[in-house]
C-alpha cells in the first residue's frame, strides 16, 4: 500500500530482493512471478492477504538480455530506457522488465488475494 501512496523509491532497489540484472525496479508480465515475491499481511485490514502492484510502465527502448549482469549504467547513460531480462528465452521462465528511473513506473492499484492451498 505504501507503493501506491507514494510511488517506487531507486535508492531501495536491491535490497528486498536481488538484482540479477542490476540494482533497479522489476516488473513482470505474469502475476506468478509477482507472487513469489509477495508476502502476506500478518496484522491489521489486510491479514492474511497477498496482494500483486498493477503498474503502468514506460519501457522505451529496451536492451533485451538473457545473461545476469548489471545492465544499470547503460540505462542511466541514456542508451536505453530499460532492459528486458528475457528468462523464458534464457531458462524457461519469466521476463523481466527492469527500470532504472523512478518516472518510467507508474503503480495504477493492487489487486489482493488468498493462496489456495
Amino acid at each position: 500500500m505504501s507503493i501506491l501512496g507514494t510511488s517506487f523509491n531507486m535508492e531501495l532497489a536491491g535490497r528486498n530482493a536481488g538484482s540479477m540484472f542490476g540494482p533497479g525496479i522489476y516488473m513482470a508480465e505474469s502475476s506468478v512471478k509477482a507472487d513469489e515475491y509477495a508476502r502476506d499481511d500478518t496484522s491489521g485490514s489486510y491479514a492474511g492477504l497477498f496482494a500483486v502492484l498493477f503498474c503502468r510502465t514506460l519501457v522505451g527502448r529496451a536492451l533485451q538480455v538473457t545473461d545476469p549482469a548489471d545492465y544499470g549504467p547503460l540505462v542511466t547513460a541514456g542508451d536505453f530506457h530499460s532492459v528486458v531480462g528475457d528468462r523464458e528465452k534464457a531458462v524457461g521462465t519469466f521476463r523481466e522488465f527492469v527500470f532504472f528511473h523512478e518516472e518510467s513506473i507508474y503503480p495504477e492499484f493492487a489487486v489482493f488475494y488468498r493462496r489456495e492451498m
